[in-house]
């Protein structure tokens, strides 16, 4: 029995003090960065040292008395698993009842939030997507381009001439909503399980985690929206949960090969809804590859304190449980094919087989660029007599410099580069005026930067929502006038929603989860203080963070992050969110859970997965 005292002293050991303090200065750092950029896009600092050391000192505090309570989030007890097939056959009965019973009570909660937004919410890519195919914008019939992912071009597309035949865009929308809710409800339900039933929580630890994706607004207000983000955040968290099993058990999860594809089929959804998935899942699965094959060569730096499927125990800190090597074959043989399968499709079949023959334009080059031509038209803006002739005459060439500096808007970088005609090969030499320039004023582009960016970083900006699609009535809507703006009793009920939104946001406690910065800086920076700070073997610890931290840099790129336009890139952290804050609790409490072993009467005698890949190995 640990003492009071004892825990005490374990609480404020340097070893948690300074894993606390280092991403805590990492984040004060970017919040007052961001907290100084003021309504035009310029620093102002003031009271900086001061602003400064209360960011970090509260961040550290906060952190410590995280990990504090992180122990008492596991159940204390272990009891040595059952393994015959009726305690295998129970579990996965079990895990799965328990996810739908979630998943149900999660949609009820969100329901009343879903009604009132009827039909649905809808962003400019997203209605721009349903013009270009079918013909109601820039008078553009079946207009197709992959600046948005073909699949949810047809996607939304399809809903809208579907609506048309029916004669009921808005209801169709509302249907297909609805579906949505459902599978983001499942998505959450069975991340939150997985962590439960893996590493031995107590029940109000995730019922803590339940709750808050039940009754937190944000979240339904979000699966309201048709838009790329909103499809594909919740696959991503399922996606998370299948990779983390993967690292966790160094491969083994994908000996059954209804896993392996399971696992394709994520991937490769999920990297249809977003082309920035490609940026982040597949490099991680490749990254996960090497090391699985490397530790399962004969390194245990991913095997330490892991409870493997089928009741094979990988504990390479005892040299027990070690497979054998006729098992290492098939197991790698199936990560492999999974990786070549989704790379092959997404790389090779979409972009050089689908698009061509359906004739989609290939997506803008500029939008690689949207950080580095704001920068352009900052230095513009800034420095219009430290300008070169030739340097002028390529920025004219690419971006049309006659009003480029009063297009400059310091928070969105699409008036700049809207105006970019493509194909084009002016980019060399722009970029070579682009880093001359750089040189000569590098503060310029860190201003110009850091606003481009601040939304996600602000200390005190609230996740901007929009709660009706009026605002869209300025779109050409002959076809499908129902699609797009709120009539009727829905807007009466939006507005309702609105301010009971309002309200919320504004209480002092409540309102802190509807702050970005939650989620993009304070979450991510206590995974990273419980990693510091665990003692456990935690290489696999860190690779499970691949994901998330491939996902945190590419927000860091974003053209806007500011209104709703910017929130919707950060939607993957905010969905992760409560499950990454329960995953980090887990693992510094326990790690993983160790040899074989189970957590007590509180916890699943065994876990769908484990069970599953009991079925498969016999």
């Amino acid at each position: 029995m640990v003492t009071f005292r004892e825990h005490i002293r374990t609480w404020v050991s340097p070893r948690n003090i300074l894993a606390s303090l280092l991403p805590a200065v990492v984040a004060a750092g970017v919040m007052v960065l961001c907290d100084a950029i003021d309504g035009n896009g310029y620093f102002a600092f003031s009271h900086t040292v001061l602003h400064a050391l209360l960011l970090t000192g509260g961040m550290t505090l906060l952190f410590l008395l995280l990990l504090a309570v992180a122990p008492y989030a596991r159940l204390p007890q272990k009891e040595k698993r059952g393994g015959d097939s009726r305690d295998a056959d129970k579990a996965r009965w079990y895990s799965r009842h328990a996810v739908l019973v979630e998943t149900g009570i999660i949609f009820l909660c969100w329901l009343p939030w879903l009604i009132a937004l009827y039909p649905a919410n809808f962003l400019g890519d997203t209605l721009i997507s349903i013009g270009w195919f079918t013909g109601t914008v820039d008078g553009a019939g079946n207009f197709l381009s992959d600046h948005n992912p073909i699949l949810t071009v047809a996607l939304f597309g399809g809903l809208a001439e579907l609506g048309k035949l029916l004669h009921h865009v808005g209801l169709v929308f509302f249907v297909f909503v609805l579906v949505q809710a459902v599978c983001t409800c499942y998505a959450f339900a069975r991340a939150v399980q997985y962590v439960y039933a893996e590493f031995g929580l107590r029940k109000a630890a995730r019922n803590l985690a339940l709750g808050f994706y039940a009754l937190c607004p944000l979240f339904p207000v979000w699966c309201t929206y048709l838009s790329k983000d909103a499809l594909f955040s919740p696959l991503f968290v399922l996606w998370c949960v299948h990779f983390v099993e993967l690292v966790r058990t160094s491969g083994r999860s994908m000996a059954s090969s209804r896993e392996a594809v399971v696992f394709s089929l994520l991937t490769i959804a999920a990297c249809l809804t977003k082309k920035l998935g490609i940026y982040i899942l597949l490099p991680s699965i490749f990254i996960a590859l090497i090391c699985c094959a490397i530790s399962r060569g004969g390194s245990d730096a991913f095997e330490g304190n892991v409870a493997h499927d089928g009741g094979v125990a990988c504990s390479g800190a005892h040299g027990e449980g070690k497979t054998s090597g006729t098992s290492r074959v098939p197991v790698m043989r199936n990560v492999i094919i999974s990786f070549v399968a989704s790379a092959a499709v997404l790389l090779v079949l979409v972009p050089h087989v689908l698009l061509p023959i359906l004739h989609v334009q290939p997506t803008e080059r500029y939008e690689t660029y949207s950080v580095q031509l704001q920068q352009t038209a900052r230095y513009v803006a800034d420095h219009p007599d430290d300008i070169t002739a030739e340097e002028w005459s390529a920025i004219d060439r690419l971006l049309d410099g006659s009003d480029l500096s009063t297009r400059w808007v310091w928070y969105i970088s699409d008036p700049v580069k809207y105006r970019i005609s493509e194909p084009t090969d002016a980019y060399s030499d722009w970029l070579k005026a682009y880093l001359a320039e750089g040189l000569r004023h590098p503060l310029s582009y860190v201003q110009s930067y850091v606003a481009l960016e601040s939304g996600f970083g602000k200390s005190d900006l609230q996740i901007a929502v929009q709660m009706d699609s009026s605002f869209m009535s300025a779109y050409d809507a002959s076809d499908i006038p129902d699609a797009y703006m709120s009539t009727g009793w829905s807007l009466k009920t939006g507005e309702m929603a609105e301010r009971i939104y309002t309200k919320l946001a504004s209480l002092p406690i409540v309102g802190l989860a509807h702050r970005c910065v939650v989620y993009t800086l304070v979450i991510p920076g206590f995974y990273v203080a419980a990693l510091l700070a665990s003692r456990r073997k935690k290489a696999w610890m860190w690779l499970i963070a691949l994901p998330f931290a491939l996902t945190e840099l590419g927000l860091w790129v974003s053209p806007i992050s500011i209104t709703v336009l910017g929130s919707r890139y950060f939607l993957p952290l905010l969905y992760c969110g409560p499950w990454l804050f329960l995953l980090s609790m887990a693992m510094y409490a326990s790690g993983s859970p160790a040899d074989g072993e189970s957590y007590g009467d509180d916890a699943p005698s065994k876990s769908a997965s484990q069970a599953s890949l009991s079925a498969a190995e016999a």
